[in-house]
């Protein structure tokens, strides 16, 4: 790998990631077997990276196309300059990105692309039979398609109660929270769904989620010298957060399904985050995972 790849990727979740090739799969082997499994970037064609063979998805972003390269003991997965840019542009670009603490929203989706197609990978190696990766799957909502709804950027610092919209600047969710900070009730209608609270003498930040009463899901930010992770589970199952935290462009994942995505999204409102339901029966645990993410981020900032 050279230098210009070495500036472009990183661990698993920043570009780059690395599968023990335990099957002792062929990058033919594995271009058969990815053609018949659906995931959210497209189709794979064969190619070459640095002239290697490799399956490529084209274009998954303006910039960046993901590639799979089954090399010896471990199969590489990451992501490539496209057709119509140069490496030297994208190089430059990550750069910026972690100097500034924050990719742009091009970089964080082939980031998370190559998150997917690695954990695909992971499946097939472990000799399951996989259809579709977990982001490719059908939403589960009643029409089948993603549910957005659109909070402003670092609602949960700035004020004890915000709204929680939909795309035509209907209120759907009220939030309403003591002067603290500490505790915060999540309304629908007028009924309270959940209720957030941060565990107020933590040395890392803590968040509980309760319903009814009972804790059904928590949160804590591990100790990192670089970018903040969270990690934590609900109703029991490991919650993952897949992508770019800071940037705020990332998956929820709770098990092995992805229920939701946030990003930032500036077509709506300035300055506004677009939550997206992918399960709709946890969508109100959706939305507190995505106001105690908008908490951590801004302590963070500051």
């Amino acid at each position: 790998m050279g230098f210009l790849d070495k500036l472009t990727t990183g661990d698993n979740g920043m570009g780059y990631a690395a599968v023990k090739n335990t099957q002792n799969f062929t990058t033919s082997d594995l271009f058969a077997k990815l053609s018949e499994i659906k995931v959210s970037i497209g189709t794979p064609v064969m190619g070459t990276v640095k002239d290697k063979q490799a399956i490529l998805y084209k274009n998954v972003t303006d910039k960046f196309d993901v590639y799979v390269m089954a090399e010896g003991t471990k199969v590489n997965i990451g992501k490539t300059a496209s057709d119509t840019a140069s490496n030297g542009a994208n190089a430059l670009s990550a750069g910026l990105g972690m100097f500034l603490g924050r990719k742009d929203a091009g970089e964080s989706t082939a980031d998370r692309a190559v998150t997917e197609v690695c954990d695909v990978i992971k499946k097939l190696e472990e000799g399951q039979t996989v259809t579709a990766s977990a982001s490719a799957a059908p939403a589960n909502t009643s029409t089948g398609s993603a549910i957005a709804f659109y909070m402003k950027q670092k609602a949960i610092s700035l004020k004890p109660k915000f709204d929680i919209f939909d795309k035509n600047e209907n209120t759907v969710y009220h939030v309403e929270g003591d002067l603290a900070r500490l505790n915060f009730k999540i309304e629908k209608g007028d009924v309270e769904v959940l209720k957030l609270k941060k565990k107020l003498l933590a040395f890392m930040p803590e968040y509980s989620i309760e319903k009814n009463g009972t804790q059904i899901a928590k949160i804590k930010k591990k100790l990192k010298f670089s970018k903040p992770e969270l990690v934590g589970e609900v109703n029991g199952q490991e919650l993952k957060i897949q992508g770019d935290l800071l940037g705020f462009n990332f998956d929820l994942q709770i098990g092995s399904k992805t229920v939701g995505h946030v990003d930032i999204d500036s077509q709506i409102w300035s300055d506004c985050y677009r939550i997206s339901i992918l399960d709709e029966s946890l969508q109100d645990v959706v939305v507190a995972l995505a106001i105690v993410c908008d908490n951590v981020v801004d302590q963070e900032n500051s």
